[in-house]
């Protein structure tokens, strides 16, 4: 039995298992593949990390405005020879980097390049060392160059590998008391993992890459991406992604080749210069890797069912199987000649079985059952049988009635008779101290005319009874009628 128990429920909780697994697969094969719902993440993060990048180029800007007007800034290019101006501006980009560093709104974008320049692009003077002095950065760096002809502050993406150089560029003129343009002063911080960094926790939180495009297209710098993200990235379709960004202006999304990212591209905004930047935002192409690896719970579960089906059958079937296996063996044993064995089963199911096996053995054997409680008061309550059983008649007396009480019998109308026999049968019974819930006026009544038919046959006359009490019972004493 136990095994029909395991089979049975184990192959429910296989059909359940299935069939959750399949209905949970249909229900988030299109949720988490949802492909216009990962377009519209990327071109978020991607504005986001534009917007980002954007402000931190106008914050410099501005700023570099600000301590472009310091006196101590043009007296730079006042000195009077070329190692006093040198000098003078090295200082002086030292404290504009001190100055720069103190600033809130910079953390995590320390300046790595302070530079003044003069009108034509020549570098007087940098931070930290003497390097740079009389190169021509303008010839380098164009827009340089049309910042001073303008006049106007500007931010440019600086990537020369020939110069080892590669950051993100901010410069502000410097004019003269006449208003001429004497120069600028150029502000480069680092374009690295950890600019990307900071600027995906600071908008989106997705992987980002800037991608430089020049002669050459390269990734640059990413927000510690993972190495497939990267090397997917510089794949054909994802570059092509990029350059169809810069020349519309607008978001471009793509799928890598093996599919498992979704590229976005978006140009750049507010830096100028020869070579051009495009951000890259990488996102999942799907919310999980594999609708296999989010479902292999409902498995589990359905394992763990299993084994407690496994359990729980065993534990029913030896629940059920223990109690009839030992009644085969009782009635076997009687069948044999064991006539005196009864079960002994306390079963909440088998139990009624039980008691009804050792009434019919009883019944079958001549054993009359003991009906007795622990205190030996009768397991039964009185019952209308009962009461049949215990009417007792007393016939010895009948010679001896006086004719004045047989008359009154007979003058006696039948319905008060029946009811005030009933009456004094029940007060006396009570006055013996005898149950008499069980006796009902219709089985008493029943019962009594019963009885008055009996002992009429036999005296050949219609009787009435009359109630007594004699010694510790209630008899009838039957009373012809003249």
């Amino acid at each position: 039995m136990r095994w029909k128990i395991i089979i049975v429920n184990a192959a429910i909780v296989i059909v359940v298992g299935l069939l959750t697994y399949v209905l949970l697969a249909t229900s988030l094969k299109d949720v988490v593949a949802n492909q216009a719902e990962r377009k519209r993440e990327v071109a978020q993060a991607l504005r986001a990390a534009d917007s980002q990048l954007a402000l931190d180029a106008l914050r410099l800007e501005r700023w570099l405005e600000i301590n472009a007007n310091a006196p101590s800034v043009h007296a730079v290019l006042a000195g009077g020879t070329a190692d006093a101006r040198s000098e003078a501006a090295t200082a002086e980009a030292n404290r504009v980097r001190d100055a720069a560093v103190s600033e809130p709104m910079f953390a995590k974008m320390t300046p790595s390049l302070v530079l003044i320049v003069d009108a034509f692009g020549i570098a007087v003077g940098r931070n930290g060392s003497a390097l740079m002095r009389g190169e021509n950065v303008a010839a380098a760096y164009p827009s340089l160059a049309e910042s001073l002809k303008s006049g106007q502050s500007a931010s440019a993406l600086w990537v020369n590998h020939k110069r080892q150089e590669q950051m993100l560029t901010s410069y502000a003129p410097l004019r003269g008391d006449n208003g001429a343009v004497i120069g600028a002063l150029v502000v480069g911080t680092p374009l690295n993992d950890e600019r990307m960094t900071r600027t995906s926790d600071l908008t989106s939180g997705h992987t980002l890459l800037l991608e430089a495009v020049s002669d050459v297209t390269e990734v640059v710098a990413d927000s510690a991406a993972p190495a497939e993200v990267v090397a997917a990235a510089n794949q054909v379709n994802v570059m092509a992604a990029a350059k169809q960004a810069l020349s519309s202006g607008g978001v471009v999304t793509v799928e890598s080749a093996g599919g498992g990212q979704l590229f976005g591209a978006v140009p750049l905004d507010g830096y100028s210069g020869d070579t051009k930047g495009v951000i890259i935002a990488a996102v999942p192409a799907s919310l999980v890797e594999s609708l296999s690896g989010l479902l292999w719970p409902v498995f589990a579960v359905a394992g763990l069912g299993l084994l407690l089906v496994l359990v729980g059958g065993v534990l029913l079937g030896n629940y059920i199987s223990g109690p009839i296996s030992e009644l085969e063996d009782g009635l076997l044993a009687i069948i044999n000649g064991n006539s005196d064995l009864r079960f002994q089963l306390e079963h909440d199911e088998l139990g009624g079985l039980v008691f009804r096996i050792n009434s019919l053995l009883n019944a079958l054997m001549g054993v009359a059952e003991d009906t007795t409680d622990e205190q030996g008061r009768p397991s039964q309550g009185p019952s209308a049988r009962d009461f049949q059983e215990a009417l007792a008649v007393d016939e010895s007396s009948v010679g001896s009635i006086d004719p004045n009480v047989s008359a009154a019998l007979g003058a006696e109308g039948a319905e008060q008779y029946y009811r005030r026999l009933y009456d004094d049968y029940i007060a006396a019974k009570r006055q013996l101290g005898e149950p008499v819930e069980h006796i009902t006026f219709e089985a008493f009544v029943g019962r009594i005319r019963s009885s008055e038919a009996e002992i009429s046959q036999k005296l050949k006359k219609p009787v009435r009874y009359q109630v007594q009490i004699k010694g510790t019972a209630v008899v009838l004493i039957p009373v012809p009628l003249s």
